[in-house]
């Protein structure tokens, strides 16, 4: 039986299933599409819910919307099942809101773990300080995010910020991934120290133990790795050698905002035979109705790829004026349909960010569900549309987080894409 264990995972960006492969991602959620994606025959099922990118009031509406369909749907399930809220591994995003909402409406639920490790990404837990490649990660630019910015990588005490004091460090347990978890209290709170992946799949173990064999339903706030765990699946590298090859040139689309994105988009554009068009975010904001403005950006992808190039359309650099998130999402859409007004085809496409991520696979390519191929590189998801899309069939797409890799990750993934094209 417990291999038939089905884990739902709320994830705040499309970038979360990155160590996975073998399942479904939702990105529209009517009773009909979760319906089909708990009747999938794999582990895992991803909603995509992008709530990273969402004011707190918006999280509740959707969060509401989606718990209300799911649960008469999760009562007629033959099968065990589990939820894990997937998060950023830099401690980015809606903590405890989205806790609060899928336990009050799903649970209950009772126990609840925060495992932000993601040691494929740098990303470790060690005596409850969370790491990012063994420094500090309040110390990292992720800790000064203008959104989600937090001052201590102490789990307890980012706990205890986040939930505005209702949550006390000191009350908070600190447990290492191998630890049992038999003497958790009902509605307790434990942050569990992680530095490796078998430290993960030590405690997917006992997760699927506490519901199969103690009856004990635990609610999971975790970064990517712990899927791994629960799920029983390997994180395994992709071939882009099993697909069919495909005509046209490839594109770039990057809208990260944070220093690791400057730095793999200084690499990218270096290469030959890629091509730059910045967006000027700036006078976007002045006038996003400016026909004149899109127009030459479209002429300058246009040009590029009809010379053989790869276009690299990203948001400009540099200072600029600060956006909501509304703002943000517009800008995404914005630069996707532009993207998206290259004729086809297109082999390839890369998209750097989670909302840039997010809104060209939703609100520009109109997708309701994707299969997860694998990981193209480590942590890199490689996605195609299901079923194929009407224009651009079985084009493969890969979600690249903004806060992944080195500086050069963005090259290699380019790289190994255009030498699938060219046939190298």
């Amino acid at each position: 039986m417990e291999h038939n264990l089905k884990i739902i995972v709320f994830d705040d960006d499309p970038t979360g299933s990155q160590t996975v492969h073998g399942c479904s991602l939702l990105l529209d959620f009517s009773s009909n599409n979760l319906k089909a994606g708990l009747a999938d025959s794999g582990p895992l099922l991803f909603l995509i819910t992008n709530s990273r990118a969402l004011e707190p009031a918006q999280v509740v509406e959707l969060f509401t919307t989606i718990s209300k369909r799911l649960k008469p749907l999760l009562a007629e399930l033959d099968r065990p099942w589990l939820v894990v809220s997937r998060g950023d591994s830099t401690l980015r995003g809606h903590t405890p809101l989205e806790q609060e909402l899928i336990c009050s409406l799903l649970g209950p639920f009772h126990a609840n773990l925060l495992v932000p490790a993601f040691p494929q990404g740098g990303r470790t837990t060690l005596a409850g300080q969370h790491l990012l490649h063994g420094e500090p990660v309040h110390l990292s630019p992720f800790g000064k995010d203008r959104r989600f910015a937090y001052s201590s990588s102490d789990l307890g005490q980012w706990l205890e910020f986040k939930s505005g004091g209702r949550l006390k460090a000191a009350r908070i347990k600190n447990l290492h991934a191998a630890d049992s978890l038999a003497d958790l209290a009902a509605g307790e709170w434990a942050v569990v120290d992680a530095q490796t992946p078998q430290d993960l799949d030590d405690l997917g173990k006992s997760l699927r133990q506490e519901l199969l064999e103690a009856g004990k339903r635990h609610f999971c706030q975790s970064a990517a790795s712990l899927l791994n765990g629960l799920a029983q699946i390997p994180a395994i590298q992709f071939s882009l050698a099993q697909l069919p090859p495909r005509q046209g040139p490839g594109l770039v689309l990057v809208g990260s905002y944070v220093p690791l994105s400057d730095q793999q988009l200084e690499l990218l554009l270096a290469e030959p035979s890629c091509r730059g068009v910045e967006f000027p975010v700036d006078q976007w904001l002045a006038n996003p109705a400016s026909e004149p403005l899109e127009l030459g950006l479209r002429q300058q992808l246009s040009a590029i790829a009809t010379a053989g190039l790869t276009p690299v359309l990203f948001s400009s650099r540099g200072e600029r004026q600060a956006i909501s998130a509304d703002q943000q999402n517009q800008l995404a859409l914005a630069m996707a349909e532009l993207a998206l007004s290259l004729p086809p085809p297109l082999a390839y496409l890369i998209a750097k960010g989670g909302t840039t991520s997010f809104t060209l696979l939703r609100d520009g390519l109109g997708l309701e569900r994707l299969r997860l191929l694998g990981q193209l590189l480590p942590g890199l998801s490689l996605l195609q549309a299901q079923p194929a899309h009407s224009i651009w069939g079985e084009m493969p797409i890969v979600t690249f987080p903004g806060n992944l890799g080195d500086a050069s990750s963005l090259k290699k993934c380019w790289q190994l894409f255009e030498q699938w094209r060219l046939g190298a």
